[in-house]
């Protein structure tokens, strides 16, 4: 993965620019926000700085408040709304400050084309199939590696970790917030520690239609430009960011 590290701009800055390319390798002071409400709604961030990792085409935000983490991740392009729907987002978070994929939520949570297909009922509509997806990519999301609590698939609204997602005003938004007592050690909330979080935008699973490679339903094959798109709707990106936390 590649490893990239921030610093945090002047509150002058933050005035003239939206969205901001790190490249410094001095970790960001999270911002301390207080009253973050997980609804999808990024009105209660304007405080923080917004930067952007431009292979993966994501803006993010990183804050804290005593109790909690939160993390908030925007797309605004095409290309990556269309992953961040169908192929998820995976955030990973370290308390040593190591590159390492053991703590981690992966939200939201899109169905593959396997169990998109099989678990339909022949008898329902499309809007009863829209229901079921929604359900299961945006109100579930996966962890692993969380203190005391199972390697699991849970509700969005069934722990102290929340999860939430809107698709409004052409933008995707997904917040999280995560509680330090769920991934570290209450000594490591001094403002000195170095976190790591890592973000993952998957590509988009393409469905195997079978017959090798540039077919599609019906037959023919693909044209150049199109297994082109295909190709890069396919490919994921990762990248690492590292903070230290505002007392």
């Amino acid at each position: 993965m590649r490893k990239i590290k921030f610093t945090l701009l002047s509150m002058s800055m933050i005035l003239c620019f939206n969205a901001i390319a790190q490249t410094e390798k001095e970790p960001l002071k999270a911002e301390f926000i207080n009253n973050i409400v997980v609804d999808g709604d990024d009105a209660d961030w304007e405080s923080a700085i917004s930067f952007f990792d431009e292979a993966s085409g994501l803006m993010y935000s990183i804050a804290n408040d005593d109790e909690n983490l939160y993390v908030l991740i925007k797309a605004t392009a095409d290309a990556a709304m269309t992953k961040f729907t169908m192929g998820g987002v995976e955030v990973w978070i370290s308390a040593d400050g190591k590159e390492k994929r053991k703590t981690g939520i992966k939200y939201p949570v899109p169905l593959s084309w396997e169990e998109r297909f099989s678990s339909r009922d022949r008898n329902a509509t499309r809007e009863d199939v829209r229901r079921q997806e929604s359900e299961r990519t945006y109100k579930t999301m996966e962890l692993r590696g969380f203190e005391n609590i199972k390697d699991n698939t849970y509700k969005v609204d069934e722990l102290e970790i929340k999860v939430e997602y809107s698709g409004k005003n052409d933008n995707t938004i997904a917040e999280y917030k995560i509680p330090f007592a769920t991934f570290c050690k209450s000594e490591q909330i001094n403002g000195k520690n170095t976190f790591a979080v890592g973000i993952v935008l998957n590509g988009m699973q393409m469905p195997n239609f079978g017959g090798g490679g540039g077919g599609r339903p019906g037959g023919g094959r693909m044209s150049g430009d199109m297994q082109r798109q295909m190709r890069e709707m396919s490919k994921g990106y990762s990248f690492w960011i590292y903070t230290q936390l505002t007392k």
